[in-house]
């Protein structure tokens, strides 16, 4: 169902409360490439050779230069190859990289070696400011892949440099800048692009003006999108998945000297949608009613980077604003809802070397600010929630080479964290605890072209506010039942990895295979359980507790070559979780999966042609009778960039699901779309 117009109004008030920590004088760096060939090689894009810088810097760098974490960087070529209409499709097939939540853009969230972002156990950057927002049953990917140059992932905790959240990983997604545009001597520049997507029958519209000068780069972007309910592989409609958004960004970047850089940041989108308040069931219900359901999301980010000629600094300091708002109205009973979180934070990272040690260390420090309005005209609801969380943490990392064979890098975390209730009325207890997470890795590099490395890091989540002090009713006569003692969920991975690096030849200009096996063992994981009443669940309790442990295990293949014009791909990965303590197997781990992808850039001609196959194996690991088939996707691209009186157009053709298969991913309660041919047109003057 198409949403035309706001069907109401909420006011609120906006607050913002300022609790950042006092600033450390810590200094960070990234540590060197380790060994450097088969490192870059480890640590390339499985989708695309070319490394893309990120623009925030060191602490992303020296994941990158770690052989013993596994980054994948999707690039600005490759999102406009794919034209996503969610930045869930430029991502999704990267090994141990999945999608839950099912065909619905507003129910999904990313899944890393079976750990997910919709829970916080992956931590979600926009131009390294942390997105904190998380809510039952609302997706917390907001950013349109039009303003996007890069996406990175991290697979694998990282809460040593990243803190509270990194269980499975880091999500981080790079907005453009003017650079992006313009080459050689442009100084001024603009675009309009106009996108049509058969399968939804969207509607993508966005444009832009940039500009640079000696110490100025400057960029003003928009974007509109409006799309209907999407058809599946049957011939079927997925009932209320139609959407609108518009949004935009501004980035202005001033280098008065090469010392010195300040980068400002300010975004804001909002979507609207008529979907099931769990937008991850199949049609609207008694437990999940039709809403209307509007968000706006808007950020605010302060940089500033130092690096002088010493090679003990290179200092990248950022302040960041967030506040994201969901507006509901549900239909049948004309209720209305409100939820806010805003994030205030800071950030420190610097880059030190001395002779061949290089030293990273830093400080984060943020404050969550959760609200809630419920509508009162039925008491059968959730309470209105008010609660307020802060964490410190600083960090410290060292890359050391022992030797001329050998690499060893180290690092240690440490955060302090506090939660409490702001309801006056409230009797429910603060929380507070403090975390330490290590890590270390060892690699050898046994000649120029293998190189091994051994890991071993750890990870932590805190309980989030809504985790910890949810109450009123759930539905019917349930009742949440707050629990702010719940401990940290924490992970301790295990990693070994191989690296080979190929010699140039007759057959290859350039290629790698890089082999992963890793085992993540996770204690207090946070579930949510509903316990019966005299009624059954009808007049029961809802409460969230630890587990006791799980383990998630699995391997990653990724192979690489590229000779001319070609580039091919190919990938294996598997997770597999399971509880410790009973042995039954985890929920949302992701079926084995296989990816092929090959690219053509014909020599002659402004052309490049490229397809994927994706292979989703059974996911019967489950603890009932529901299981998922596996299916076969074939996808297909192809860009051309004409020269002469056409200089200056793209055409992109992308034919996603060519077969018309029809499927539904594992854990996912609604299929997915079916056959979508995206067809886009960009004019740059």
């Amino acid at each position: 169902m198409k949403t035309r117009k706001d069907i109401w109004t909420v006011k609120h008030s906006h607050r913002v409360a300022l609790a950042v920590g006092a600033v450390l004088s810590t200094m960070t760096v990234a540590p060197q490439a380790v060994a450097e060939s088969a490192s870059a090689a480890s640590q390339s894009n499985e989708a695309s050779p070319v490394e893309t810088l990120s623009v925030y810097g060191s602490r992303m760098d020296t994941q990158k230069a770690n052989a013993g974490v596994a980054v994948s960087t999707v690039s600005l070529e490759e999102i406009e190859k794919r034209q996503g209409s969610n930045v869930t499709d430029l991502i999704r097939h990267l090994p141990n990289v999945s999608v839950l939540g099912g065909g619905r853009d507003a129910a999904q969230s990313v899944s890393i070696r079976g750990l997910s972002s919709d829970n916080g156990r992956v931590i979600q950057l926009v131009d390294g400011a942390r997105q904190n927002f998380s809510v039952g049953h609302r997706s917390s990917l907001f950013i349109d892949p039009e303003l996007l140059s890069s996406v990175e992932v991290v697979r694998g905790p990282s809460s040593t440099l990243w803190g509270s959240g990194a269980l499975g990983g880091v999500f981080a997604q790079n907005t453009k800048s003017a650079s992006d545009f313009l080459s050689g001597t442009e100084t001024l520049g603009g675009y309009v692009k106009q996108g049509f997507h058969s399968n939804d029958n969207a509607s993508r519209t966005s444009g832009a003006v940039f500009g640079r000068t000696e110490t100025v780069d400057w960029l003003v972007q928009s974007y509109y999108h409006d799309s209907d309910d999407s058809q599946l592989g049957n011939g079927k409609t997925l009932s209320y998945s139609a959407d609108r958004e518009k949004g935009g960004f501004a980035k202005l970047v001033f280098t008065p000297s090469l010392d010195h850089q300040w980068s400002f940041i300010a975004r804001q989108g909002k979507r609207d949608a008529m979907v099931p308040s769990n937008p991850t069931t199949e049609e609207p219900s008694t437990s999940s009613p039709l809403v209307y359901r509007q968000v706006e999301d808007q950020s605010l980010s302060l940089t500033y980077n130092y690096n002088p000629s010493q090679s003990w600094v290179d200092l990248d300091t950022r302040l960041y604003w967030n506040d994201t708002e969901v507006n509901e109205y549900r239909v049948d009973k004309g209720e209305f809802d409100n939820n806010q979180m805003q994030t205030l934070g800071l950030s420190l990272s610097n880059r030190s070397t001395f002779k061949a040690l290089t030293l990273t260390t830093g400080l984060d420090a943020y404050q969550d600010r959760f609200e809630t309005v419920r509508d009162k005209s039925n008491t059968s609801r959730p309470d209105n929630q008010d609660a307020e969380a802060q964490s410190v943490g600083v960090f410290s990392q060292v890359d050391v080479p022992l030797g001329q064979a050998w690499h060893w890098q180290a690092g240690v975390r440490f955060d302090a964290y506090d939660a409490k209730d702001k309801r006056p009325e409230s009797t429910i207890g603060n929380h507070d605890n403090t975390a330490w997470s290590p890590s270390t890795a060892l690699t050898w590099n046994a000649t120029e072209q293998l190189a091994l490395t051994a890991s071993y890091r750890e990870a932590f989540r805190a309980p989030s506010l809504e985790e910890m002090y949810a109450s009123g009713t759930h539905f019917g006569m349930n009742q949440f039942v707050p629990n702010p003692d719940l401990k940290p969920e924490e992970s301790a991975n295990k990693e070994l990895n191989i690296t080979y690096t190929f010699s140039s030849s007759q057959y290859i200009d350039q290629g790698y295979i890089d082999a992963r096996v890793f085992r993540n063992d996770v204690d207090n994981f946070i579930n949510q359980s509903v316990k019966d009443g005299s009624w059954g669940a009808y007049n029961g309790t809802t409460v969230k507790t630890n587990l006791p442990e799980a383990k998630l295990e699995g391997i990653e293949i990724s192979l690489h070559h590229q000779l001319g014009g070609f580039t091919n791909n190919l990938s294996y990965s598997q997770t597999e979780g399971k509880n410790k303590h009973d042995g039954s197997y985890l929920d949302n781990i992701p079926a084995h999966k296989w990816v092929a992808e090959t690219d053509y850039a014909l020599a002659t001609l402004p052309v490049s042609v490229g397809g994927r196959v994706s292979h989703y194996a059974d996911q019967d690991d489950t603890n009932n009778a529901n299981t998922y088939d596996g299916y076969t996707l074939w996808d297909l691209y192809a860009s051309y960039s004409p020269n002469g009186a056409w200089d200056g157009v793209k055409f992109d053709l992308a034919i996603d699901n060519l077969t018309d298969e029809q499927y539904t991913q594992a854990w996912a309660q609604t299929a997915s779309p079916g056959r979508d041919i995206k067809f886009n047109v960009r004019y740059q003057f």
